[in-house]
């Protein structure tokens, strides 16, 4: 982890819905103030790489602001992990996965419906996979990721100001 930079990594299954999204909404949220000492990333845990974000998650993405169009699938590596300041991941499985795995990094992965904030508020803190879905499908999970991550923007800013100052 680089001391001036601030890196977040969003892990779902495929890296092609819900985490490219997760990815391009966050951008867009970062202050102008953070933008050049922040570095926002996604992946997968299947080891997808080079395919585009679905359709569904482009146009879902733009409808909120964030142009996801130019991106490409990456699975999970050590290397991004271990680069990581926070790992957000979409589902419990996810967050299963890289505890397995990375064990060491064990203390920045939160499902990103259970940071900052008491487990206990959220009956379902899995983001439902739109794969495969109609537009609506990616719409309401489109939403779900927008809310979510202006939930947690405040208590983002705190670690990047911890970690940068």
């Amino acid at each position: 982890m680089s001391s001036n930079t601030f890196n977040i990594l969003f892990v779902c299954s495929g890296n092609s819905c819900r985490t490219p999204m997760a990815e391009g909404l966050m951008k867009s949220k970062i202050s102008v103030r953070f933008k050049s000492a922040v570095q926002v990333r996604s992946a997968g845990t299947l080891g997808i790489n080079g395919n585009p974000a679905t359709d569904f998650a482009i146009i879902t993405a733009g409808k909120l602001g964030a142009n996801i169009s130019r991106h490409r699938s990456q699975g999970v590596t050590e290397k991004l992990v271990k680069e990581s300041d926070l790992i957000l991941a979409m589902a419990a499985e996810h967050k299963d996965f890289l505890n397995q795995h990375y064990p060491e990094i064990r203390e920045n992965v939160f499902l990103l419906r259970s940071f900052a904030c008491d487990p206990k508020e959220k009956i379902n803190q899995d983001i439902a996979d739109p794969i495969g879905g109609p537009l609506e499908h990616y719409r309401q999970c489109g939403e779900l990721i927008n809310s979510e991550l202006q939930r947690i923007l405040p208590s983002l800013n705190r670690l990047i100001k911890e970690k940068l100052n």
